[in-house]
């Protein structure tokens, strides 16, 4: 009975042996079979690639009066009528702590709201000789894609009530002396920054 009891461990012991062994065998072509390296397409070239780094405008709150001329320049350059609502930039107020905020476009260098677009580089567009977002108002459909995607808040696209189309700085990219806020802020509180100086 001893002996029959021993037998039966043996072959039990075997079968276990043998088992792991299967088991190990599959476990190990299982793990090379998910660590194997998988064929990976080369991804597309960016859109921007070459593109140069844009300039942009940055505010000096210390010089800053609060007075508005950058908003309703900004208004009448762009629509041909006064109103902040009008403008591409967004001047915050608090005249009793004489605390004041700027708010334009930063022309990111990887514009969401330029991948946000169902129609880019038809009406969210990107120069390629400057950088410059800008939009081409004659085919946006006013979707406000780009409004959503801005990382910043507020956001510096947004949606004309009347027009229906997104408007943003563009640095008055077709005017010759460069953005008309910079031009006229009467106390030198903007001023537009090179690609090196914006870093």
């Amino acid at each position: 009975m001893a002996e029959k009891k021993s037998e039966e461990m043996k072959i039990t012991r075997r079968e276990f042996v043998a088992g792991t062994g299967t088991a190990l065998a599959i476990g190990a072509v299982s793990t090379l079979t998910a660590c194997a390296p998988t064929a990976t397409k080369t991804p597309a070239p960016s859109p921007l690639e070459g593109v140069p780094l844009s300039t942009r405008i940055v505010h000096d709150a210390n010089l800053c009066a609060g007075c508005g001329v950058c908003g309703l320049m900004c208004a009448f350059y762009h629509e041909k009528e006064y109103g902040h609502s009008l403008a591409r930039n967004v001047l915050s107020r608090d005249p009793f702590n004489a605390d004041f905020a700027f708010y334009v476009c930063q022309q990111c260098t990887s514009p969401n709201c330029y991948f946000a677009c169902p129609k880019k580089d038809v009406a969210l567009c990107v120069d390629k000789k400057t950088g410059v977002t800008y939009v081409n108002t004659a085919e946006c459909v006013g979707c406000g894609s780009c409004t959503s995607a801005c990382p910043f808040s507020p956001p510096r696209a947004n949606v004309h009530a009347v027009k229906k189309v997104s408007f943003k700085c563009d640095l008055c990219r077709q005017r010759k002396d460069g953005p008309i806020c910079v031009e006229y802020c009467t106390m030198h509180a903007l001023r537009k920054v090179s690609r090196k100086e914006r870093g």
